[in-house]
């Protein structure tokens, strides 16, 4: 481009920005009653702009906001349903992603002149998915992935052809954000925006500079834990308004710590986001989409589990919770709470970080992570530290050992024989062992094929699980997924049960994870299976008030602007995302009972309990609701005050119904010595007694691990062996070994001279770079399609959508070979070799015969082992 059409281009694009800024005050102003009770009372903001307005050379005149009822030409391959209007927070599966492209087409159909790209930064688990879609809906605008290692973007920043959109990930926008703020852009959408509400993360801090005319957040939970998030979107999407002295307005709003409630700031906020935020439930849009039934599944404790339970209580030496949160109770003119346990808190954690000494501050790290460990424990004993056994044997003891791997493994022997399909969520983070791996060997145990997704996981690895579970043949009925990783975003509508195995202290992202499977799509009613503990259910309730108090349209039937609360929302407050609320003489099934009991008979006792719980609050909340309303109004903004007015606890020392004393420290290898100790008595006695809990002595597995080791040093990797004919000419003779894989090749087949071969001290074969583009491995994501019957390998652009055959992580003939499953490799039978069989059928029926022997073989040396 010459110098003088960049000078027009920049003059052009400088005259439309300003008209945008002056658009976009002369809207502000219009609404300044919906902003000003949000900023301090000194703001001079509106005020300023006021005056500026008045004194501008531009008269245009205000436009307010009206309905695009026409769909875009440019949308292609489908029809949008009347529902999709300029959403930006409708729940989760509601098509934000499509509402977004057909803000794109607008644009670009109304537009005239120059165009700057659009700019989406999305989370890695749905950028496949946003390539899709793009690719559906919008084939005439050019999409670019921004996405890789480092060379990779390089490649693709110099890259001269014009794009129409960009789609990138939030770790490859932090690596590469000055390339980003180089550039001019319309819009930028952050998809699953509400990751920038930490305004002091990195990322938050990142995406403030970003050039575009226009800015947009997807979420579904735009509101989750406390306002001062929702004013991190507030501050990306309006940085002249919320400005950083705003923040503690919010703060003080809603502050659970502090116990700090004002009901006229969240009217307040809820008018703003009525506003800017179209914001739609399943239940307000007439969808297709089936109901989903929530169960919240009460499970006694293993013996294991209580054993570890008691010694972990026991053993502490530190403060009781009851000394750490006792607070005197002030009244303030504006916030009810306990501004003393503020105080208090604040003190413990401004402690030096780096203090090991025996101050208060210790003294909380050390119950901070008793509560971890405790809530490890309701998982599997064997994510803590030194409890698992060395050597590890994958077998029965480790279903035997949870409660929870205990339900699920009568939950799946259930369902899987119908054809039914599994998610299973899992938080629990450990440095040593994460609940996902203990899932991993049980599944295994059990012969049931499954796939994994963690944050770990390749960005190929994800896309192909996801299109291979969404198969009508599917070689999984099992989806293993990090709440975080994999609760966003992505598409797994064939899944009609999701378990929870555990819970996040955020609720909102349960919700996202359960959202996977119930959204558009789904066919059949979801049954969702939470196992989640029982004293997170104050905090987490807090939360879920906060959310549908800001968020007022979640209810359809709430059309006024009335701040208080109707029954059935409270009622649905107290019960979304909580587990059993803890009751004085109801102790619930015994383990002996769980054991025997089939799955049907666990489930209709949790749902029996659920019903007790449901009739009190129903009771409480409705009383005299034939008389009047304004009686049950009274009622439920009292329950309001009083959910909010105290400080949110977990006591850790509370088990079995009563709070246990702490004993002498001891670690967590003194606890399994004892344990050992306690199967040798068990092997004789029918029933002994720890610290006063009975256990019976049947239950007490053999695969319970006796006094650990330290874990075992890693061992080196076993060589593979090769194979034995060219991968090309499939012939012997003088062959060239790959260094990364079995295969093996003639020079002349791979296009190398003999010289070349003796200069390299490492050769790699074709399929460690893409067929077609020549990417490596590393520059196609992290994974590459690997024919099985050809020396061709492809990335997942390269790769043609449907015509290959899905062979496995593994191939039988590496097997044999010594070489099991990589990270690295799924492998296929490319189109190609589809085309090729075709034409020459022999060869076909040569490799299925051969594939043949190679199965046989196998069977064989697995029945030697």
């Amino acid at each position: 481009m010459k110098m003088d059409d960049k000078k027009a281009m920049t003059a052009e694009v400088n005259v439309k920005r300003a008209a945008v800024e002056a658009a976009r005050k002369r809207w502000l102003v219009r609404h300044k009653h919906l902003f000003e009770p949000l900023l301090p009372s000194a703001s001079v903001l509106f005020h300023n702009m006021e005056a500026e307005i008045k004194a501008s050379t531009d008269k245009a005149s205000y436009v307010p906001l009206h309905q695009l009822d026409e769909q875009p030409a440019c949308i292609k391959g489908g029809v949008m349903k009347d529902y999709q209007n300029a959403i930006l927070g409708d729940e989760m599966g509601l098509g934000k992603t499509l509402q977004t492209l057909s803000l794109f087409a607008h644009i670009k159909e109304n537009t005239k002149g120059h165009q700057d790209p659009h700019l989406i930064i999305c989370p890695l688990s749905v950028l496949s998915s946003w390539m899709t879609e793009c690719g559906r809906w919008l084939p005439e605008f050019r999409t670019l992935r921004f996405h890789g290692v480092k060379d990779e973007r390089d490649r693709l920043k110099n890259i001269k052809t014009p794009f129409d959109i960009c789609i990138t990930t939030y770790d490859a926008y932090i690596a590469d954000d000055g390339w980003f703020k180089t550039r001019r852009w319309t819009y930028c959408v952050l998809d699953e925006g509400h990751k920038i509400k930490n305004s002091e993360t990195n990322l938050s801090h990142k995406v403030q500079g970003i050039g575009a005319l226009y800015r947009l957040i997807l979420t579904g939970t735009p509101v989750q834990n406390n306002l001062v998030e929702l004013w991190g979107l507030l501050h990306w999407l309006y940085p002249s308004i919320f400005t950083r002295t705003s923040e503690r307005i919010f703060k003080d709003a809603f502050n659970l710590e502090r116990g700090m409630y004002s009901l006229p700031f969240l009217t307040a906020a809820q008018a703003l986001l009525g506003t800017i935020m179209i914001r739609r439930t399943k239940t307000s849009v007439e969808l297709s989409v089936p109901p989903r039934n929530e169960l919240t599944v009460f499970l006694p404790l293993t013996e294991a589990q209580r054993f570890w339970t008691y010694r972990l209580l026991t053993r502490m030496d530190t403060l009781d919770l009851e000394q750490i949160f006792a607070a005197k109770v002030e009244d303030t003119p504006q916030h009810a709470g306990r501004q003393e346990v503020l105080q208090h808190l604040q003190a413990q954690m401004d402690q030096n970080p780096k203090d090991s000494g025996s101050g208060e501050g210790n003294q909380w790290k050390k119950l901070m992570n008793l509560l971890m460990q405790l809530r490890k424990c309701c998982d599997h004993p064997y994510l803590l530290k030194d409890a698992e056994p060395s050597p590890f044997v994958n077998g029965e003891h480790v279903v035997a050992a949870s409660s929870k791997i205990i339900a699920i493994d009568k939950i799946l022997a259930d369902i899987l024989p119908k054809g039914e399909r599994v998610l299973i969520f899992s938080v629990s983070p450990s440095l040593i062992l994460c609940m996902l791996e203990l899932l991993e060997d049980f599944l295994a145990l059990r012969g049931i094929p499954y796939a994994h997704l963690d944050g770990s996981t390749s960005r190929p690895r994800r896309a192909l699980d996801i299109k291979l579970f969404q198969q009508e043949k599917s070689p999984y009925q099992v989806f293993l997924i990090s709440t975080k990783a994999g609760g966003l975003g992505i598409n797994l509508t064939k899944a009609s049960t999701v378990i929870m195995c555990d819970s996040d202290w955020n609720p909102q992202n349960d919700l996202q994870a359960i959202a996977r499977a119930h959204r558009i799509g789904q066919t059949k009613t979801v049954n969702v299976y939470r196992y989640v503990e029982d004293q997170m259910l104050d905090r987490i309730r807090r939360k879920l008030f906060l959310s549908v108090k800001v968020m007022g349209s979640d209810n359809p039937s709430n059309s006024d602007n009335s701040t208080t609360l109707r029954s059935t929302e409270l009622m649905d407050i107290l019960r979304k995302g909580s587990s059993a609320l803890s009751r004085e003489g109801d102790s619930g099934m015994d383990i002996a009972r769980f054991l025997e009991a089939p799955i049907s008979e666990i489930l209709d006792e949790s749902r029996q309990r659920e019903g007790l719980r449901d009739a009190k609050m129903k009771h409480e909340l409705e009383a005299g609701e034939g008389d009047a309303n304004e009686k049950l109004l009274a009622d439920a903004e009292e329950e309001e005050r009083a959910l909010l007015s105290g400080v949110a606890q977990v006591q850790t020392r509370l088990f079995e119904g009563q709070v246990v004393k702490r004993g002498a420290a001891k670690g967590n290898k003194e606890i399994a010595r004892e344990w050992t100790e306690l199967q040798k008595r068990a092997r004789v006695d029918r029933t002994v007694v720890i610290d006063g809990i009975h256990v019976i002595a049947s239950h007490i597995g053999e695969g319970v691990p006796a006094a650990p080791a330290k874990p075992p040093a890693k061992r080196s990797k076993k060589k593979f062996d090769s194979e034995d004919y060219c991968m090309y000419c499939r012939d012997g003779g003088e062959v060239v070994l790959c260094a990364r894989c079995p295969r093996v090749f003639h020079p002349r087949c791979h296009g190398m001279t003999k010289a070349e071969v003796a200069r390299s001290i490492s050769i790699a074969c074709s399929q460690h770079n893409c067929a077609v583009c020549n990417r490596s491995t590393a520059d196609a994501g992290g994974m590459l399609f690997r024919c099985q019957t050809c020396p061709q390998a492809f990335c997942e652009d390269c790769l043609p959508n449907d015509d290959f055959d899905a062979v496995g992580d593994v191939l039988p003939e590496f097997l044999l070979l010594g070489l099991g499953q990589q990270n690295t490799a799924y492998y296929i039978r490319c189109h190609d070799c589809h085309a090729h069989f075709k034409e020459d059928p022999a060869v076909w029926e040569a490799w299925q015969e051969e594939m043949k022997e190679t199965q046989a073989k196998l069977q064989s040396l697995e029945a030697s082992l």
